[in-house]
This record gives structure tokens, C-alpha cells and sequence, in this order.
């Protein structure tokens, strides 16, 4: 009887030790997977960058685009209600521009975008429920993914 206690006992011992082990494990794994994570979106922004460019020195730049998949006719986007670009489903337009507060429109509303000098900004021209065109921020990952 005195060693199937001792046994029992060094199991939980055994059970109890291991679990922190494992709580630890798992957030490291978790840190590790975040990482890879960032470090592939940090690739898709370069390789992107290698086709759209970079901002030119002084200014910044916004590439509106839309999915290939995006369902109606072109869609016009206007800064300060001037028609700055009609975009077809799987089109991109790259306006360099100086940094600043700037307003862009569609039909569906505003959109207003604070840009600094050196950085390109992603926005994505969409077709919402209604059918009215709308402007979203977004990411060079999710314009590379609109592309196919």
C-alpha cells in the first residue's frame, strides 16, 4: 500500500512541475508564431513597395485600389472635389502627395487621411451592400491579396 502512495504521490509531484513548464511553452510558441507573423507582413509591404515605389523625397504617397473581384462599374475618387482617379475592379492608382490632413470622396462619402512625409498609405475603394462606393483604410497586404 506504501508504494502505490508513494507512487501516486510522485506523479502529482511530477503533473504539478510540469504544468507551469507548459503554460510557458505554449506563450513562447505564441510569441514565435507573432513574430513570423509580422515578419511576413514587413516582406509583403517591401515587395510592394518594389512595385508601386517609394514616396518621392518631401512627400507622401496613397495607393487607392480595388479588388479584382469588386463587383459594378469604375468608381471615381475625388481630393477636395476634384476627380482624382476612376478605378476599374483590379485596378491601382498611386497619387504622391504633400503631407498633411487630405480629403477624399466617392459617392458613398469622405474620407479623411493625415499622411507623413516618407510613407506610402494603402486605401481600398470598395462597392458596400447599397452599391455605393466607399474608401477604407487598409494594407499592402491586403493590396497584394486584392490583386488575384
Amino acid at each position: 500500500m506504501r508504494s502505490i502512495l508513494s507512487r501516486s504521490a510522485l506523479l502529482a509531484m511530477l503533473v504539478a512541475l510540469s504544468l507551469p513548464v507548459a503554460a510557458q511553452k505554449v506563450k513562447i510558441e505564441n510569441q514565435g508564431e507573432a513574430s513570423v507573423g509580422a515578419e511576413a507582413q514587413a516582406l509583403t509591404a517591401e515587395a510592394v513597395e518594389k512595385a508601386v515605389g517609394k514616396a518621392p523625397d518631401g512627400k507622401s504617397q496613397v495607393v487607392f485600389f480595388r479588388s479584382a473581384k469588386s463587383p459594378g462599374e469604375s468608381i471615381t475618387v475625388n481630393e477636395n472635389t476634384e476627380a482624382r482617379v476612376e478605378l476599374d475592379p483590379g485596378m491601382y492608382y498611386v497619387v504622391a502627395t504633400t503631407p498633411g490632413a487630405h480629403a477624399y470622396a466617392t459617392d458613398g462619402g469622405n474620407f479623411d487621411l493625415e499622411t507623413d512625409t516618407g510613407k506610402t498609405y494603402y486605401v481600398q475603394v470598395i462597392r458596400n451592400q447599397a452599391g455605393r462606393a466607399q474608401l477604407r483604410a487598409s494594407s499592402a497586404d491586403k493590396f497584394q491579396r486584392a490583386a488575384r
